[in-house]
């Protein structure tokens, strides 16, 4: 949907003739018998609202009203993508466009010019078949280019792609339309509700899509940034719980993902407090296994049924946070295997296991000893970043410091005592050569 796609419209001749020839591509869908009755009677039409010269060179005024009377009626007959090569249907199109955006100019013709646009993206988007799906990807990019860019027909466009791509699973073709989309949504003139849908309908679209090849990430990036929006304008949704809900389980359901402060400081999150969502998001922020399964034990197996969520996944992933918390407590330490059996709730001999998983989660980096049975902490994530994790970076702060000073007056001690004894056996021999 960049400006390099679009394909200039060259509106070449008169009214009449980009008539007869948009109302010729279109009579290819009627029976052949009456095609050429088709075209002759847009012609007429088009003659009386825009006549030619006469002989003498004297020019009729044109009716701006039957010209746009024409435009509606070449609409209205555009029923699907139609017949012919990709190129004539690019072109053809894009010559009706142009008639409908040139003949409804006046900021008056607004409301018509968007339902004649939005008749056209609906035809697009019709059922047809696939192997046309390319073009009709360009020429609803090509309108979309042609509009100004803080048109609010950009929106109807731009859901005409969504709803073509998302049924065809081609939305890898809109990746870019996709990054551009919030900086589009800040400059369209369109209502807060109609920007909070959009944002719902591509979460929604790239969460159908990831499913089926066991992603959403990109899925999980716009729940947010709709709950975001509609945290900072009430009024843009009427389901905010919902939405709140569906981005927790989402975050929740997500394989890689183990950082779930961010979500405790948008509001629409904060407002579920006291539901039991809220209560399980808590547990992945701070809590602990034990607290897991004291949730599930007070009517949380519903709960997770309800948002669709596996018991037997989270079980394991706050398990995984568990340990993480564990090995952030002993960053350039070791942990026993006893210690790490304990906070899991695990066999010794599964202790390995669950370390090599905590290390692909990427949550810890650190090397096992089978020898020591101790696992040396290199690094470990944080869950929350608060006043007990500043005070423990302090003290190892403070702790690697008074390593270092110690080195230092260890080194100063021998280089000391190296040059003392140097100094002495030069002195001694200075002494005995003056005996000699």
């Amino acid at each position: 949907m960049a400006s390099s796609d679009l394909v200039t419209v060259l509106a070449d001749g008169s009214f009449e003739d980009q008539i007869v020839e948009c109302s010729a591509f279109l009579s290819r869908s009627h029976p052949e018998a009456s095609r050429s009755e088709f075209i002759a009677n847009f012609q007429k039409k088009a003659a009386e609202a825009e006549p030619q010269p006469t002989e003498e060179g004297a020019q009729a005024a044109a009716d701006p009203v039957k010209k746009q009377e024409v435009v509606k009626s070449l609409v209205a007959e555009v029923k699907s993508l139609g017949e012919g090569s990709d190129r004539e249907m690019e072109g053809v199109f894009n010559l009706i466009s142009s008639l409908v955006l040139s003949t409804f100019a006046t900021p008056e013709d607004e409301g018509a010019r968007q339902s004649l646009l939005s008749q056209l993206a609906s035809a697009l988007v019709s059922e047809g078949p696939t192997e046309k799906n390319l073009v009709r990807y360009r020429i609803l990019s090509n309108i979309f280019n042609t509009l100004p860019a803080r048109s609010a027909l950009r929106l109807d466009l731009f859901n005409a792609l969504l709803s073509l791509a998302s049924k065809n699973d081609d939305l890898d073709f809109l990746a870019s339309a996709l990054a551009s989309l919030p900086q589009w949504l800040a400059e369209w003139q369109v209502s807060d509700e109609a920007k909070s849908a959009c944002l719902e309908k591509v979460a929604k679209a790239l969460e159908s899509a990831e499913k089926e090849h066991d992603q959403g990430s990109k899925a999980y990036q716009y729940l947010v940034l709709h709950l975001r929006f509609i945290s900072l304008n009430r009024s843009a949704s009427a389901d905010a719980k919902g939405a709140a809900e569906r981005t927790v389980a989402s975050a929740l359901r997500l394989n890689k993902m183990y950082e779930f402060e961010d979500l405790m400081k948008i509001q629409a999150v904060l407002d579920l407090n006291g539901s039991p969502v809220f209560e399980l998001l808590k547990i992945f922020v701070g809590g602990s296994a034990e607290d897991f399964d004291a949730w599930l034990g007070k009517g949380g197996k519903q709960e997770l049924e309800r948002l669709g969520l596996s018991e037997a996944e989270l079980s394991r992933k706050i398990r995984l946070l568990d340990l993480a918390g564990l090995c952030a407590r002993s960053v350039s330490t070791e942990v026993a295997y006893s210690e790490i059996a304990k906070t899991l709730k695990v066999s010794e001999d599964d202790v390995e296991t669950w370390v090599i998983d905590v290390i692909r989660a990427g949550l810890v980096s650190g090397k096992l000893s089978q020898v020591s049975s101790s696992f040396r902490v290199y690094r470990s994530a944080h869950r929350t970043f608060g006043q007990e994790q500043w005070q423990a970076l302090e003290t190892r702060l403070v702790q690697w410091q008074s390593s270092i000073n110690n080195i230092l007056e260890t080194i100063g001690r021998t280089r000391g005592g190296q040059t003392a004894g140097i100094s002495g056996a030069d002195a001694a021999a200075a002494q005995a050569e003056a005996s000699a």
